[in-house]
C-alpha cells in the first residue's frame, strides 16, 4: 500500500527571527505576524500569572509580605476534639466538642520576581523575567539582595506578634501568627532561588475572662467545719492523770 503524497506548503509560517533559519518561500510577512502574536501570548500569560499571585499568600492590613517570594502550595488543617467521660462497665459517654486553633502551612520560592514591588513602584508586574532582571540592574537589586531582604523580613515576622491572613482566591483565613519556617538548601536545589515553608496558627481574640469570689483567704481565716462526732475513749489503767498534770503546769 502506497502512502498518500503530501505536497509542500507554498508559504511558511515558520517566524522569522532570531535563531530561526530563513526557509525558501518563507513569507517575511507571516513570520513578523506569528512572531508578534507569539510574544503577545507570553505576555498575556506573565500577566495572568502575576495577577494571580496577588490572591496567594500571606497578608496584613491587605498588603501582601515577603512580596520577593511566590507560593508554591498551600496546607490547611482544621480538627474538632470530642470530649468523651468513662461510665460504668467500661463504657464512655460523648459530651462536648471543641474547636481547635487552625494550622497552615505555606510553601513559598524566594525568586524575586516581586522585588521591584518594593524599589520601582509595582508597575512592572507584568512584564517578563527578562524585562524585571533589566530593572533589578538598573536600581541595583542584585538578586544575592533580594535573597537576603527575604530572609531578614522572614525573620522579623516570624518574631513579631502581629496577626496574619492567608489569601486563597476563593476563601481567606484571618488572625493567624507566625510561628515559624524551615527551609533547606544543597549545591543542586535552592541555591538561586530558595524554598521555604512557614507555618502559622490561628489565635483566638474573641476569649474573655470572668472572676468569681476572688477574695483572698488564707487556711487560718477559714469558717470551721463541723465534721462528725467523735466518740470519747476511757484511758487504760496505769496511764497518767492528763487533767491533773496539765493543772499543775497551770498552777
Amino acid at each position: 500500500m502506497a502512502f498518500p503524497t503530501i505536497p509542500l506548503p507554498d508559504v511558511w509560517d515558520v517566524p522569522v527571527m532570531v535563531g530561526v533559519p530563513a526557509l525558501l518561500g518563507q513569507s517575511i510577512g507571516n513570520g513578523v505576524t506569528a512572531s508578534i502574536s507569539n510574544l503577545l501570548g507570553q505576555e498575556v500569560a506573565n500577566i495572568q500569572i502575576a495577577n494571580a499571585f496577588k490572591d496567594w499568600g500571606i497578608f496584613r492590613s491587605n498588603e501582601a509580605v515577603l512580596t520577593a517570594a511566590h507560593v508554591l502550595g498551600v496546607e490547611y488543617e482544621m480538627r474538632y476534639q470530642i470530649s468523651t467521660a468513662p461510665t460504668e462497665d467500661g463504657n464512655f459517654t460523648s459530651y462536648n466538642k471543641a474547636k481547635f486553633p487552625y494550622l497552615s502551612r505555606i510553601l513559598m520560592v524566594c525568586d524575586g520576581n516581586e522585588s521591584g514591588s518594593t524599589i520601582t513602584g509595582g508597575f512592572e508586574n507584568g512584564l517578563t523575567a527578562g524585562f524585571k532582571q533589566i530593572l533589578g540592574s538598573i536600581t541595583g537589586a542584585t538578586p544575592l539582595q533580594v535573597r537576603k531582604s527575604f530572609f531578614d523580613t522572614l525573620e522579623q515576622i516570624v518574631a513579631d506578634t502581629n496577626l496574619y491572613d492567608i489569601h486563597m482566591p476563593e476563601r481567606s483565613y484571618t488572625n493567624a501568627n507566625i510561628v515559624g519556617y524551615r527551609f533547606r538548601r544543597t549545591e543542586r536545589d535552592g541555591v538561586t532561588m530558595p524554598v521555604v515553608e512557614i507555618e502559622l496558627q490561628e489565635v483566638r481574640t474573641t476569649a474573655t475572662q470572668g472572676y468569681r469570689n476572688t477574695q483572698a483567704r488564707t487556711v487560718s481565716a477559714s469558717d470551721p467545719v463541723q465534721a462528725g462526732q467523735v466518740q470519747i475513749q476511757k484511758l487504760p489503767s496505769g496511764a497518767p492523770d492528763l487533767v491533773g498534770l496539765m493543772s499543775g503546769i497551770s498552777g
